[in-house]
């Protein structure tokens, strides 16, 4: 386990998807294709534009509009690398064999509430978007992924850019990167207290090995989202 604060990291949030995109606002969640019926740029986690009803956007890996997706008022980060393993014993045997399934990587993100972009994401789109022309088609219909379609789309999930805060140039830090991909949500929790700000809790896990790079600038981020170093 390892605990960021959030003045020392940015995090910043794509679909996994290279076309497919989600937007909302308070009460409603629209799925569709970049560029398409989706081109807003607010940003995840703030009121942009005097805007009141909490909307956002998240777009597609493939956008270049990582930069804008920062998610905001983070207080905390717990990335949490793990081995999921398995204990095996066979009839008549004294030895047990524990054998390892997968990795799982788990990020926790703790955050003042700003707006409703992580409530309607856990109610509604904890699996990202699909396209049922294929994987990761362009056009074709677009749907929120349900977590229980099975087809051959590997392009599910959102996927979460970690960046280290030691240097900047340009939009973001130009410092190690850390791309936790097809990460999908598995809880939300709001705090509520009378005498702090209110907080929530969103945790997303992935058991894809995260992409590492170091140096890394707005440029190489976006070459990030182009899926070749996958």
């Amino acid at each position: 386990m390892t605990y960021f604060l959030g003045k020392d990291v940015d995090l910043y949030i794509t679909t996994e998807s290279k076309y497919g995109a989600l937007s909302g606002n308070t009460g409603t969640l629209t799925v569709g294709q970049m560029g398409g019926n989706i081109t807003d740029t607010i940003i995840p986690g703030s009121n942009v534009g005097g805007d009141t009803t909490g909307a956002f956007v998240i777009p597609v890996r493939a956008s270049g509009a990582i930069a804008k997706t920062v998610i905001t008022d983070v207080t905390g980060i717990d990335f949490s690398p793990a081995n999921m393993n398995e204990d095996l014993s066979f009839f008549g045997r004294n030895t047990n064999l524990s054998a390892e399934i997968k990795k799982e990587f788990v990020v926790t993100v703790t955050r003042k509430v700003t707006n409703s972009c992580f409530d309607q994401l856990y109610n509604s789109a904890r699996d990202g978007v699909y396209n049922t022309g294929g994987p990761d088609a362009s056009g074709g219909t677009w749907k929120i992924h349900d977590g229980l379609t099975t087809s051959d789309n590997q392009n599910f999930g959102y996927r979460l850019y970690l960046t280290f805060k030691d240097s900047t140039s340009g939009a973001i830090p130009t410092n190690e990167v850390m791309a936790i991909c097809n990460a999908c949500i598995t809880s939300h929790t709001r705090t509520v207290s009378p005498d702090s700000a209110q907080e929530e809790t969103i945790e997303f896990y992935s058991y894809v090995q995260p992409i590492m790079v170091s140096g890394a600038a707005e440029t190489e981020l976006v070459a990030l989202t182009s899926g070749t170093a996958i």
